[in-house]
This record gives structure tokens, C-alpha cells and sequence, in this order.
């Protein structure tokens, strides 16, 4: 069975720093820049070692820009490297719920 894909009433990303997310639920979603840049499931990020996918090593990350990619995902442009090859699927990104 295939999941249904989750559409966010919502989508904030704050100063750069911390993303937010809200559900038709009311539950919501938050990461920080590092967390998010982290979760980065492109071709390139999951070849490097879990050691250095962490939100530690991508502490000074930042969002830098977010766009839609049709009604299923979103992409984020991350600086300061500028990452930006990542499509962050709503439904992986509803399973980081917070509330």
C-alpha cells in the first residue's frame, strides 16, 4: 500500500536558521539548518560516512532558499556551501513531526 502523501498548510523557514512545518493534523515539524542539511538524502550526501552526516558537522549551515517541487517535496538551497541537490519529500519530512 502506498503511503498518501501529507500536503503542509504551512511552510516557514525562520531567518535562515530553522525550519517549520505545519500539518492538516496540527502537528508540525522543526529542524534546525543543521538537522535539515544533515537530512540531506541526494546521491552525493549518502555516500559520505554516517560520521559525516551529522548535524555537528554542519553546524554552520544555513537555508538559504526553498522551493516547491510539485506537490510531493520541497528543496532548499544551504549555505554557506551552497548544497542545494537534495529533494526533502514531504512525507520523509512529516515523519520528523516534533508535536
Amino acid at each position: 500500500m502506498v503511503e498518501p502523501i501529507p500536503e503542509p498548510v504551512r511552510i516557514e523557514v525562520s531567518d535562515g536558521k530553522s525550519l517549520e512545518i505545519e500539518w492538516p493534523d496540527g502537528s508540525m515539524t522543526r529542524m534546525s539548518a543543521p538537522e535539515l542539511r544533515a537530512f540531506c538524502q541526494c546521491a552525493g550526501c549518502r555516500e559520505l560516512p554516517a560520521d559525516q552526516r551529522t548535524a555537528d558537522i554542519h553546524a554552520a549551515a544555513t537555508i538559504d532558499a526553498a522551493a516547491l517541487v510539485g506537490s510531493y517535496a520541497v528543496n532548499f538551497v544551504f549555505g554557506p556551501d551552497g548544497h542545494s541537490a537534495g529533494i526533502f519529500p514531504f512525507v520523509e519530512l512529516k515523519r520528523h513531526q516534533s508535536v
